[in-house]
């Protein structure tokens, strides 16, 4: 069985038909999945949704974070809140967290959202990760040797870089501090071959397979909404870069999220 380790559910797009995309996800033989925070409200949604898994026959935890997009909306009381959330247990995870240079003050969506709230924002948030002891899922845009910077200055942290689209170089780097790398859609993208050259070297035992629905739909699906139900085509060609399964593929990326995120021994499937 599959387990999408990065997917937001709570999305407008997802949300309305939640029964609906874990059904053809359970169809799909996906049957884990990490559902992701990006601010105090879709991180308690996330949370709430986890808590309704099982009626549909899936396993579901969470993460609470406030994505760098969102850093403008950290507040002084929001780590309190964070804290609070995390003591919950389907929370297993301080995320999406990170740097977003394309996302920055410089982009009228995002006001308020600049370099240097980001890192001020990231910090608080890795600092309330190591505080739990809980891994982090890192979000990484344009922001390579900032956000390494930062994150190599910690030297207990431990987590994902989701959705990896960094060279080869930088890979290396992550992986030396103990990480792990996610592995979305862009692997199935004709133009992705530096992408498929760092899931090719990335060890198996280090590699993470998400869809992060609703973004980023793999080939053949690319232009409809992603959904977890897509992730066997991630697996697909995960599996031909390493010459192996794709039952190989689900069982090795599924060992290694339940080891990062500490459910091995919370008595699911």
């Amino acid at each position: 069985m599959f387990f999408d380790s990065h997917c937001h559910l709570t999305s407008d797009e997802l949300a309305p038909d939640f029964a609906g995309v874990l059904m053809r996800a359970r169809v799909a033989g996906v049957t884990h999945f990490l559902n992701i925070g990006d601010d105090l409200d879709s991180s308690r949604a996330a949370l709430q949704q986890a808590r309704e898994s099982d009626k549909h026959g899936v396993s579901m935890h969470a993460t609470a974070g406030f994505h760098p997009q969102n850093a403008a909306r950290f507040d002084a009381d929001s780590v309190a809140r964070l804290r609070d959330l995390a003591a919950q247990s389907e929370i297993v995870a301080i995320g999406e967290i990170g740097l977003d240079w394309v996302y920055d003050e410089t982009h009228a969506q995002h006001p308020g959202a600049t370099r240097e709230v980001q890192e001020r924002v990231f910090r608080a948030q890795i600092e309330l990760a190591l505080e739990l002891d809980l891994p982090v899922v890192i979000h990484n845009r344009d922001a390579d040797d900032d956000l390494l910077r930062i994150v190599e200055s910690y030297s207990d942290l431990r987590g994902v870089f989701h959705c990896f689209g960094s060279s080869i170089e930088v890979a290396r780097r992550v992986l030396q501090r103990g990480f792990h790398l996610g592995f979305t859609g862009l692997v199935t993208f004709k133009n992705a071959d530096a992408v498929r050259a760092v899931a090719k070297m990335c060890p198996l035992d280090r590699l993470l397979i998400e869809t992060d629905a609703p973004y980023l739909a793999p080939i053949p699906f690319r232009g409809k909404t992603n959904e977890p139900a897509f992730l066997p085509r991630i697996a697909q060609q995960i599996a031909a870069l390493h010459n192996a399964t794709i039952q190989q593929i689900a069982k090795t990326s599924t060992t290694s999220a339940r080891r990062l995120f500490n459910l091995d021994s919370d008595g699911a499937s």
